[in-house]
């Protein structure tokens, strides 16, 4: 490359357009990857083709596929979320409509009073649907039963590394399929296990997935 002021400038270029496309998306691409590139091919002076090294013009093409392979799974990666509906698609009567309304309205007040249920209840009701509660840094308060469509769940307010965050267990009894749903600046996902369903409610999707982990 040395030998070759116009290859030296051509691979200037496409490191400057390397360093531009990893600012604009956001993608971190691995430090030196031209030069790595260079070394797996093992080019040497290339032939020359109108003036220009026609290896070279390969080599930079198949630089930007190379970063446009990373982009693409990055991105892919970024769009593995799931579709959060509107509580105009849902409709008002659903379960994850109902929760969203219980903990913004009755919850505060039900922390405020101390209110709690008994733990055997709780611990059974996590039981019956195979899920388990963080052992470390979190803390746990069961206010006992809310209710849901068709039926009672057992209320449980959750203090997590990333914020507060509702759980309604509502075992033997189906809530349909899964559904994550955005309303008054909360998100719900609501969940079918083997035995029964349950409600996770935050202030966010991740913090949703983050506690379902979090039980399973």
């Amino acid at each position: 490359m040395a030998r070759c002021a116009k290859c030296a400038a051509l691979a200037r270029e496409v490191e400057d357009f390397d360093a531009r496309i990893h600012d604009a998306a956001m993608v971190p691409v691995p430090e030196a990857l031209a030069d790595r590139v260079l070394l797996r091919h093992k080019v040497r002076e290339p032939a020359r083709f109108g003036g220009f090294g026609f290896g070279i013009w390969a080599l930079a093409a198949s630089l930007i596929i190379a970063i446009g392979v990373v982009i693409h799974l990055h991105r892919a990666d970024i769009g593995d979320e799931e579709r959060i509906a509107t509580s105009a698609a849902v409709g008002e009567g659903h379960a994850a409509i109902a929760a969203i309304s219980y903990v913004l309205d009755h919850e505060p007040q039900l922390l405020k009073e101390n209110v709690s249920g008994d733990p055997a209840v709780m611990r059974s009701a996590l039981m019956r649907l195979g899920l388990k509660l963080p052992a470390k840094g979190t803390t746990v308060r069961y206010l006992g039963k809310c209710p849901v469509p068709s039926g009672e769940g057992e209320h449980l307010v959750l203090q997590t590394p990333f914020g507060q965050v509702t759980l309604i267990l509502v075992p033997e009894q189906s809530l349909g399929p899964r559904v994550v749903v955005a309303y008054r600046d909360r998100t719900a996902a609501v969940s079918p296990l083997r035995s029964g369903s349950y409600i996770v409610v935050a202030d966010s999707l991740r913090a949703v997935k983050q506690l379902e982990q979090m039980l399973m």
